[in-house]
């Protein structure tokens, strides 16, 4: 495979009649965990308002920016959101720190004594105009045009009622994220995500600077026009009991000009306890999952995800 899988969002919606698109998204997922997701219904209009105002905050002066730091964010883990600086991160410690800078956002709540719940603090429109209604805006969407649908899609291809998942997605988890690659050298190490999946909105460029490891081969995945990319995190996996698979990626933008992209992680209800099909004694819960990543990654440095099984 030189390419990635199309699926269509809309197909997997309907009531009858999505047998193919269904089979298609189950082999998709048994041997890729990567693909392309079209007819999803988010508008352009909301898309490129995030780009751009994520752009507009990236390009402020670092003084700004820092007054949105991690450091000054309320919910916990406090690396759950906010202003992470450029080599912030380290998404595989064999590949060091990586050259982007970014802004986590979730789902605006109170206070919570659960992690990765309660408020965000973002900047408003007199420090960056847009930024904040943009990208809640765009949140909103993917939770109530994509979401479900993917949910109930990923249920039917494993054979399951369609509304298996939606008791555990009635109040999901959704880390939001905007990336900001400079020119030339922007990059991502090899990881995998944690989450249920991923919804990736890549800024349109003709090359491609997201890289995905499959069928034991690097492959390229470039903007497709009016798509979203879709991988399947460690979670899905561990819940499907190793059926469908997180999938290996990272980020080299070789490119001279700056990137944008904008992943937002989604998992279930932050009180969720997985149980792996067919191996209920393996059960554990979500946020465990979630904390011993934040962990991984911003603790002892060794990584997102499975990233200390790759090379």
């Amino acid at each position: 495979m030189k390419s990635l899988p199309i699926i269509s969002l809309s197909e997997l919606a309907r009531d009858v009649g999505n047998d193919k698109e269904i089979k298609k998204l189950y082999d998709t997922c048994d041997e890729h965990g990567f693909f392309y997701l079209k007819d999803h219904g988010v508008s352009k209009e909301t898309l490129d308002r995030a780009i751009a105002a994520s752009r507009k905050f990236f390009e402020l002066p670092e003084s700004v920016k820092l007054q949105y730091h991690q450091d000054n964010q309320k919910v916990y883990p406090k690396t759950s959101r906010g202003y992470s600086p450029l080599y912030g991160e380290v998404l595989n410690q064999n590949d060091g720190n990586d050259p982007k800078q970014m802004f986590d956002l979730g789902v605006e709540k109170p206070l919570s004594d659960e992690p990765f719940t309660g408020p965000n603090v973002l900047p408003d429109d007199s420090v960056a105009p847009d930024f904040a209604r943009a990208h809640f805006q765009l949140q909103q969407e993917i939770l109530n045009k994509v979401v479900p649908k993917l949910i109930k899609g990923l249920a039917l291809a494993l054979d399951l009622d369609p509304h298996w998942f939606d008791k555990y997605f009635t109040d999901p988890v959704v880390i939001h994220r905007t990336i900001y690659y400079p020119p030339g050298v922007g990059g991502a190490g090899k990881h995998t995500d944690t989450g249920i999946f991923t919804v990736l909105i890549q800024e349109y460029f003709p090359h491609a600077s997201l890289r995905v490891y499959t069928k034991n081969q690097w492959i390229e995945a470039p903007p497709v026009e009016d798509a979203f990319v879709i991988n399947l995190g460690d979670m899905l996996q561990m819940w499907t009991n190793g059926l469908f698979v997180s999938t290996p990626h990272a980020v080299m933008h070789e490119l001279p000009t700056t990137r944008v992209s904008i992943p937002l992680f989604v998992f279930p209800n932050i009180d969720t306890t997985i149980e792996p099909l067919g191996n209920p004694e393996a059960a554990i819960q979500s946020k465990d999952v979630m904390l011993k990543n934040f962990t991984s990654i911003w603790e002892t440095k060794e990584g997102s995800g499975r990233a200390k099984e790759l090379v």
